[in-house]
């Protein structure tokens, strides 16, 4: 229970850390905007990439979460071009078009595939028991034959009524360690 406050209170300072950065980002952008000067250029491009390396420690590896490094890319591959020699940015700009269209791709997957669309599950048919799950078909596999007793495997679209239940199996780092639900007599 304490290890999951912490990583909470961890969670949390990096997004508090990630959004300071983008924020002195975007007041770099406007003090280079405003003077003409590159300097601040480059000083945003570090800070940029600074916030996404915090923010991606806060964010689960659910698929398709790593769209905001694309764009991110994106947006560093701009401010290059913007502060770099001309030959530079020929190569430069028609990358951060590739980039972007990257990133549209993946974040509109991502969206898709929020809130558990698109998971599956390991559950007992007969007790309606859900045991654990996975965000890929293989992963539920997997996870079945480490478990070795007799359960289904199924996407989660098809068993609507599963998506708020809690799993018997939630941890990720520790796949076996059977988590019992809270009932009132406790």
């Amino acid at each position: 229970m304490t290890q999951d406050l912490d990583r909470s209170r961890d969670r949390s300072r990096d997004r508090r850390t990630a959004g300071g950065l983008l924020g002195g980002a975007a007041a770099c952008v406007v003090l280079a905007a405003g003077t003409g000067s590159t300097a601040p250029v480059w000083l945003t491009a570090g800070m940029l990439a600074g916030a996404l390396m915090v923010y991606r420690r806060t964010v689960s590896p659910r698929p398709y979460a790593y769209w905001p490094a694309w764009a991110t890319g994106a947006v560093l591959a701009l401010l290059l071009a913007w502060a770099g020699p001309g030959p530079f940015r020929v190569l430069l700009l028609p990358w951060a078009g590739v980039e972007a269209a990257v990133a549209l791709v993946l974040a509109l997957l991502w969206y898709r595939r929020r809130n558990g669309r698109g998971d599956w599950v390991v559950w007992h048919v007969e007790e309606r028991l859900l045991l654990r799950r996975e965000w890929s078909m293989r992963d539920a596999i997997r996870w079945a034959e480490l478990y070795g007793k007799p359960c289904e495997i199924s996407p989660l679209d098809e068993f609507p009524e599963l998506a708020d239940e809690v799993p018997l199996y939630p941890d990720r780092e520790r796949p076996l360690r059977e988590v019992r639900p809270v009932t009132e007599q406790d």
